[in-house]
């Protein structure tokens, strides 16, 4: 043994001591600013996630408001039930979990697959509705198993219900469950813990002021993950009231009107002098209650297998041709523009020769000497064949788009059509092909290439009843704090000045009251009461056969009462009404009745004709054009 080996055992052990009071030094720094990382940078974040383990954040959905009438009458409420939610990311096994409660509460296979479309585009810690409506047995088969089944939990909930069920259907519209979809139009993060969103009618249009703001609740979390107590209460605020100036009395008298008889179509009533709206009626219909927790397959192929197509809203998306109800707006423009004067008189011989063609007037035997009061309160076609050629095309689409045609009607619903108003360059994009005289000529009668809605029409009549204003139809009245009772008042928009001269509306104003006293629409009379209106008979094509078109035939009324201080303006439909414009004559006598004779002291129903008890077509109805759209001259 040499005499280094021990400075060299002692040198070893110096370096490995070193080492090793250097390894504890850099592992007390890494302690140390571990614990200033955990105590000072993020202790909030920690904090929360502890405070996270023994608490939980639950959302609680407010009251959706209510949707009234004009007198207060619920269209639209809550109902208390339970439902059973699932919340997914507290299921340990979701596939497991969904098969013994399928089991367990005898679910079907479409409560499974709406529960999927329902998870569509939620978070994962967002609670999912697999079944609401539960019945007190299936909540105890939950309840006793509440510790098996993490995640899952029966919860008592506000379900949406229509009371009148098909009444108000496609004004009102329906909610339902929210989907992925329908969060691209919403801030996602506002319907955590709501189930329901506003699919159509007001409860689309007005979602943000009906659906309210959320609430929130801090549950007490013990070590089985059960809720046992509440830390805080964030009260949810309920969603407003929206009251509308929807009647009862007068939905229900259009509605009762058409399904008396069997028909399709539409009835719009409007103030004539603000635009609210009184009625839409939209034959058939459906019920709204179906849609709420998401339709059944049985529901939803009889609607899809339903000829009368009862999903459509025919009131603002039904097109069709307005037949004779445009006459009264091609008289306005013609005598504003000075192509005729309110005396103006032509003759009528029962049909209208023009580059080698016929076109016939509904009465073929002729009218003799026409003025504008007998052309409207007759309906006379060859008055208008010739005002037509007249006017020319640019002023027919002018006289339309002045009261509105052609565009969507600013009323607060969603959708809606704009119809069509044809112009040259419209054919010549669409049909390739020139614009004819005789195109304007079928025009002149609102048939040809012309489609218009029956708001339309509601519209653009009650600017003639309230002396030349285009109004902006209004369904919504005010908005109601369900808190206070305070109500909020939706202002209606300032109407359109058409600038009509007193001549051209005076003209028209007495061809049309005619047309009541004298004319194709005396059984709409009311005792009592001073009505203006027009008929209208519109040829539609419903197939081809040996080398012909088929056509059906629209009944159509259009007017207003009282006639010099009016109230209520009138728009009806009927689908495929026969050859006479009356089947829409009963139907808008009801809507206006129920508005001004609300305590029911009616007279005696005029009694309903059928085309076959018309023993003179001068003294009964109008018949529409017999003429299809002529060929090209």
């Amino acid at each position: 043994m040499t005499a280094s080996d021990p400075d060299n055992r002692v040198r070893t052990f110096r370096l490995r001591l070193g080492v090793a009071a250097l390894i504890m030094l850099l592992a007390t720094v890494v302690v140390l600013l571990r614990v200033m990382d955990l105590e000072l940078l993020h202790f909030a974040k920690f904090r929360t996630l502890a405070y996270d383990n023994h608490v939980a954040l639950v959302p609680v959905a407010p009251p959706r408001g209510l949707i009234l009438a004009d007198h207060g009458e619920v269209l639209a409420e809550n109902r208390p039930t339970y439902a059973l939610e699932i919340i997914p990311d507290q299921v340990p096994d979701l596939p497991a979990t969904l098969r013994r409660l399928r089991k367990l509460l005898r679910l079907d296979a479409e409560d499974m697959h709406r529960f999927h479309e329902r998870r569509l585009g939620k978070p994962a810690f967002d609670p999912v509705v697999l079944k609401a409506g539960l019945t007190p047995p299936q909540i105890a088969a939950v309840a006793v198993r509440a510790l098996e089944l993490p995640g899952v939990r029966v919860v008592a909930m506000l379900h949406r219900h229509y009371p009148y069920d098909t009444l108000f259907s496609h004004v009102v519209g329906y909610v339902g469950p929210i989907t992925a979809a329908d969060l691209k139009h919403f801030r996602a993060h506002t319907y955590l813990g709501r189930n329901y969103i506003g699919k159509s009618g007001l409860e689309r249009y007005y979602e943000r002021q009906l659906r309210g703001n959320m609430g929130y609740q801090i549950k007490d979390i013990d070590a089985r993950g059960l809720q046992v107590g509440t830390l805080r209460d964030i009260p949810a605020q309920p969603g407003d009231n929206l009251l509308t100036h929807l009647r009862l009395r007068v939905q229900q008298a259009g509605a009762e009107a058409f399904r008396g008889k069997g028909y399709r179509g539409a009835a719009v009533a409007l103030d004539p002098n603000t635009g609210a709206v009184l009625a839409m009626v939209t034959s058939p219909s459906f019920n709204a209650n179906w849609f709420v927790d998401g339709i059944s397959t049985a529901h939803w192929q009889s609607l899809l297998h339903n000829p009368g197509r009862p999903l459509m809203n025919r009131a603002d998306n039904g097109l069709y041709p307005p037949g004779s109800c445009a006459k009264p707006f091609y008289s306005v423009q013609a005598i504003q523009d000075g192509v005729i004067t309110p005396d103006f008189h032509t003759f009528c011989a029962g049909n209208y020769q023009l580059g080698g063609h016929t076109y016939w007037d509904w009465n073929r035997r002729g009218f003799g000497n026409t003025g504008l009061t007998k052309a409207l309160a007759w309906s006379v076609d060859v008055f208008y064949y010739k005002l037509a050629v007249k006017m020319g095309i640019a002023r027919q689409d002018n006289a339309l788009w002045r009261f509105g045609f052609g565009s969507t009607p600013p009323v607060d619903l969603p959708g809606g059509a704009s119809g069509l108003v044809p112009t040259p360059a419209w054919k010549r994009k669409h049909m390739h092909a020139p614009w004819y005289t005789g195109d304007s000529v079928i025009l002149g009668i609102g048939q040809g290439y012309l489609l218009v809605t029956p708001l339309q029409l509601a519209r653009a009549v009650s600017a003639l009843a309230n002396g030349g204003k285009l109004v902006r139809p209004q369904v919504a009245k005010a908005f109601i704090d369900p808190r206070t009772g305070r109500q909020v008042p939706i202002p209606a928009a300032r109407p359109v000045n058409l600038h009509i001269s007193a001549q051209a509306m005076q003209a028209v104003y007495k061809g049309m009251e005619a047309c009541v006293n004298t004319g194709t629409c005396r059984s709409i009379s009311i005792p009592g009461i001073s009505i203006a209106g027009k008929t209208g008979t519109a040829q539609v094509p419903v197939g081809y056969k040996h080398g012909h078109t088929i056509y059906n035939n629209d009944s159509l009324f259009i007017g207003w009462a009282p006639v010099h201080h009016p109230k209520i303006a009138v728009a009806v439909v009927v689908e495929y009404g026969g050859h006479n414009a009356w089947q829409a004559l009963p139907i808008a006598r009801a809507v206006i009745q129920a508005y001004l004779e609300p305590d029911g002291k009616t007279p005696e129903k005029v009694a309903e004709k059928s085309a076959t008890h018309y023993d003179a077509p001068l003294a009964n109805g109008e018949k529409g054009s017999v003429n299809p759209r002529p060929a090209h001259p």
